[in-house]
């Protein structure tokens, strides 16, 4: 070899050949000053371009997690547009009324606003009403319940001795039409039944207040009930109501504005991209399952043809001599290396991907790469 270039005694048509599929890569003395610092390359007019390889389940891998965060980046965006929603106050009035009688034992029914001897009472029907009219149409989760309040109380300072809550109508949804939400409840008090709860005494006051109950966005509250006295021998019933009250409901409900239009163009964005990668990754599978045979077929083909030539390198080779590597891009200008140097080819397998066949010289190691990607994209 003379000025770092290789060449090949050789009268044979194929010199050029070799001379253009080859790389010598010069590795400087050990005993020189320079060598510590910088490294020369010659190339012969090789046409080789060194790149990075990355590997079938790399890439695969790769595919699936990048695919995986865009997926979850679209949804993440994509709930943020169906859930864009905004705090509203809307406007409503509300209406709540009842209406009552009075049956004796003797089933005579004695209409409202009368005195009433306890000992012939037997029942109180009472019958409840309730509207709310919204400001325009929306969605409400608003709820209605009747209760009966046992309560007793001490005559001299009024304070509360006991208390009983008796569901007589249980959580029910308030009936919609259009803006205007409504409900009916008729009940029966057994007046007897809620007296005898409770021990008669002197010092004490008994009561039923039958309570009707609005609960709306976790609040509750009363809008009328009827209050019936349990410890005096005569009385009259007090009612009370809810006429022609205003109020004010929050309300959240779903807006169309300029964050909406972004998050929806980027889920957009984002679920076109993960789609892609998809059918390219699907693709990629489809491919190389169907051809990823070829790079061991081609190893194995070249195994047995050469057979009495290659010397496989089970546990891999490592050149314990630092030489000249020249790369050649044809199997068969190896093999004629090999026959004009009389050295065995060297066989080893890198990675799962690539491969190596070898010949030593005692200056240079003339080296033949076979990889995967030959056989893919």
């Amino acid at each position: 070899m003379e000025d770092n270039k290789f060449q090949i005694v050789e009268e044979d048509s194929n010199d050029k050949r070799i001379e253009n599929s080859i790389e010598v890569v010069k590795t400087p003395d050990k005993g020189s000053v320079d060598s510590k610092e910088e490294t020369f390359e010659e190339e012969i007019n090789i046409g080789v371009t060194k790149k990075f390889y990355f590997g079938f389940e790399t890439r695969i891998i790769a595919s699936v997690i990048v695919i995986l965060l865009l997926f979850v980046g679209a949804c993440f965006l994509g709930l943020k547009v169906i859930n864009h929603t905004t705090t509203q106050y809307v406007i409503y009035l509300e209406n709540a009324d009842l209406n009552y009688q009075v049956c004796l034992k003797n089933a005579e029914c004695v209409p409202e606003n009368d005195v009433y001897d306890s000992s012939l009472i037997n029942i109180v029907k009472v019958t409840f009403k309730y509207d709310a009219k919204y400001e325009k149409k929306i969605k409400t989760n608003s709820f209605y319940r009747v209760d009966a309040v046992v309560s007793a109380h001490s005559k001299d300072d009024y304070s509360l001795l006991y208390k009983k809550d008796i569901t007589l109508a249980e959580k029910t949804p308030l009936y919609s039409d259009n803006n205007e939400y409504t409900a009916t409840e008729i009940l029966t008090i057994d007046f007897n039944k809620y007296k005898e709860l409770l021990r008669d005494s002197n010092d004490i006051e008994k009561q039923v207040d039958v309570v009707f109950y609005i609960e709306e966005n976790n609040e509750t509250r009363k809008v009328a009930g009827l209050v019936i006295p349990l410890s005096k021998e005569s009385f009259d019933l007090n009612k009370y109501t809810t006429a022609n009250t205003t109020r004010s409901a929050k309300i959240r409900v779903n807006v169309w504005d300029t964050y909406s239009l972004i998050y929806g163009i980027a889920t957009s964005i984002l679920t076109i991209v993960s789609l892609i990668l998809i059918y390219k990754t699907t693709r990629l599978v489809l491919k190389v399952t169907n051809n990823k045979n070829d790079y061991e077929d081609a190893i194995d083909s070249l195994l047995k043809e050469y057979d009495n030539l290659i010397i496989v390198a089970r546990d891999g080779y490592e050149s314990m001599i630092e030489r000249e590597v020249v790369k050649i891009d044809d199997f068969e200008e190896l093999v004629k290396v090999r026959d004009r140097i009389n050295k065995p080819i060297i066989f080893s397998r890198v990675n799962n991907v690539k491969s190596e066949f070898i010949v030593e010289d005692d200056n240079i190691l003339y080296k033949y790469v076979l990889k995967e990607s030959d056989f893919t994209d």
